[in-house]
């Protein structure tokens, strides 16, 4: 589910609908004489959409962060490298900090 919302989140037809939205929305709400209320639905619906879309491309990024480690992992294992590079993902900065100088871990 989450794979086809950030889909149709990132599709140029849903830009042009967010737009076309505004402007009905404006439209109306000129024609309705911006009611207070109006103003409160308008910000109360942004947020709620900015903190959805917000959450889900953030699953969708964790899930491809983890599905593409799991693919260098196993480069790593397939090649003449050392396996102590495996997992270094989960260490601590400095510790990462001190492998990428070379310096002993």
């Amino acid at each position: 589910m989450s794979e086809t919302a950030v889909w149709l989140a990132g599709h140029r037809l849903v830009l042009a609908g967010a737009a076309a939205l505004v402007v009905v929305w404006c439209a109306v709400g000129f024609i309705l004489g911006w009611p207070i209320e109006w103003h409160f639905v308008s910000a109360m619906t942004g947020t709620l959409v900015t903190l959805f879309l917000l959450l889900i491309m953030q699953h969708s990024q964790n899930r491809d962060m983890a599905a593409l480690q799991v693919k260098v992992d196993e480069l790593i294992r397939s090649s003449e490298a050392g396996n102590h590079m495996i997992g270094v993902e989960r260490l601590e900065a400095e510790e990462l900090a001190r492998l990428a100088y070379n310096k002993t871990p």
